[in-house]
């Protein structure tokens, strides 16, 4: 598949948040809890876009000949905040171009994330290592882990 990285646009905002959503589940409990409401109102469009126009974040999205394949997001140079890539696209090197493309112009040498279980095996190929068992805050349930040197 080809695909090209970009800085994201507020214009890209619906898509970015329709990719996101569809993933969400891979972070909430089962059934999701009243209190993770604080986290799904962060994945509308408009929450999104507003991300996007915010110096606090870089976002990159990957595009296809199929539109929006994938996406990645910084706060404050480095802590990961969203990498997610479209089902049908996963195993082409999107996640990792996306990473690199990130990674390079943040100026950071260590960066962190809150993986999703499923996302850990991607991470761990990115050099992340997790630094506690799994957490649940809000509804929501991670591993913190944590990428140091640039790697």
């Amino acid at each position: 598949m080809q695909f090209m990285v970009r800085p994201a646009h507020a214009s890209d905002a619906d898509e970015i948040s329709g990719l996101i959503t569809g993933w969400a589940h891979h972070y909430l409990e089962d059934p999701a809890p009243p209190e993770a409401g604080p986290f799904l109102a962060t994945l509308t469009p408009s929450a999104t876009a507003e991300r996007i126009e915010s110096p606090s974040f870089r976002y990159y999205v990957a595009e296809g000949t199929t539109g929006l394949c994938g996406v990645i997001a910084l706060r404050e140079r480095s802590p990961l905040y969203h990498l997610f890539v479209r089902s049908d696209s996963h195993g082409q090197g999107i996640a990792r171009a996306l990473w690199e493309q990130a990674r390079s112009d943040s100026g950071s040498q260590t960066f962190v994330v809150n993986s999703s279980l499923p996302a850990i095996p991607v991470y761990e190929r990115f050099g992340f290592v997790a630094k506690a068992e799994p957490q649940t805050k809000n509804g929501l349930v991670y591993v913190p882990m944590e990428c140091a040197h640039g790697v």
